[in-house]
């Protein structure tokens, strides 16, 4: 699916929630860092990196459902704009210093210093977007 250019742009401005599904059915929440890429199909995929092997990793790969959200900043209304995708993820291997530094570099700056030099190879999460909801201009 591709996003509109709104969606797009709210996307890697600032962290998002990553929800995936525990073995027991309850959700399990984390706060990321996610990235917008292009796919071979000229489509998007959200795109996050994980240094560990956290819970979400393991629980991605038993059930690839997930569904993200970003808030916007904007207050100029009297309803709070997000951002919310309902997808499916896979895992790759290795990556995740590179983007982790690409997205701190667009967030704070050059020079973060994160992640740091000798930071494992991590994993890649891969988010095929198959519903985007939420308020704001990318509603459908």
């Amino acid at each position: 699916m591709k996003l509109d250019d709104s969606a797009r742009q709210l996307i890697g401005s600032d962290p998002a929630t990553l929800v995936t599904i525990n073995r027991d059915g309850s959700p399990q929440v984390s706060l990321v860092w996610v990235t917008v890429q292009r796919t071979a199909d000229g489509g998007d995929e959200l795109v996050t990196a994980h240094l560990l092997e956290h819970q979400k990793i393991r629980n991605i790969r038993r059930d690839p459902r997930v569904a993200v959200t970003l808030v916007s900043t904007d207050r100029s209304g009297p309803q709070t704009p997000y951002l919310s995708i309902k997808g499916t993820a896979r895992i790759e291997e290795g990556g995740a210093p590179e983007l982790l530094d690409h997205i701190a570099t667009t967030i704070f700056g050059p020079g973060t210093g994160f992640p740091p030099p000798d930071a494992p190879p991590g994993y890649l999460t891969h988010i095929t977007i198959e519903k985007v909801g939420g308020v704001g201009p990318w509603a459908t």
